[in-house]
């Protein structure tokens, strides 16, 4: 219920700031995760790894308060994975999880080169599981059955990037982001696992709409 609550609400806050939409952005690029988790004694799962991942993503980008602040509003398709082994287990730990994730940031100019744009943004994104598996000990889990993976997953991020225009209506981007999860186990003890990114995206973001200017 809460899902469907929260799905229909970012859907409604698309429709309605799309009128005042003043670029589309279309990205893609390549994402590295890995697992922090903590058993329910408090101690750390040390020999996880991070996995590489593709993600792709669109949205909607429009100024809001001064010429340096821009909102963008998107969603994406993301995967997130890790991998490890232990003494407990037999063979190889992997994970593997697509999200379909809603997306809410901030950017903020902070000095140019010539036309190169540089600029600091963060962000939050709500992320829902599309499918996912976990090996472990030779058998394969659907992490949807799972509680830790089927729940609305909340990453805050932040990062840096480089804006460049390549005509009055076109721009090219390249931007890092490092992201973390909030702990996705919710029981009340010391057992946690929260989900660290890093990812790099290259993009183009389009104006919407032509402004003519006269002389």
């Amino acid at each position: 219920m809460n899902v469907k609550k929260t799905t229909q609400l970012l859907l409604l806050f698309i429709v309605t700031t799309i009128a005042s939409a003043q670029e589309l952005y279309l990205e893609t690029g390549k994402m590295s995760s890995s697992f922090d988790y903590k058993d329910s004694s408090g101690a750390r799962l040390d020999n996880l790894h991070a996995t590489t991942n593709g993600f792709m993503a669109m949205g909607y980008r429009t100024k809001v308060f001064n010429e340096k602040i821009n909102a963008a509003l998107g969603v994406a398709y993301t995967g997130y994975g890790a991998i490890g082994s232990d003494d407990a287990v037999e063979g190889i730990m992997a994970w593997h999880a697509n999200y379909l994730e809603f997306s809410f940031g901030l950017d903020y100019k902070l000095f140019h080169i010539n036309k190169a744009e540089f600029y600091a943004k963060g962000g939050i994104a709500n992320g829902f599981l599309i499918e996912g598996y976990q090996n472990l000990n030779n058998k394969t889990i659907n992490l949807k059955k799972t509680d830790d993976f089927n729940k609305i997953m909340v990453s805050f991020k932040a990062g840096m990037g480089i804006l460049y225009p390549v005509s009055n209506n076109m721009s090219f981007y390249m931007q890092y982001f490092y992201g973390k999860s909030l702990d996705q186990t919710n029981r009340g003890d010391d057992e946690s696992l929260k989900i660290r990114s890093h990812s790099v995206g290259f993009g183009v973001l389009v104006k919407l709409f032509r402004t003519n200017t006269t002389s």
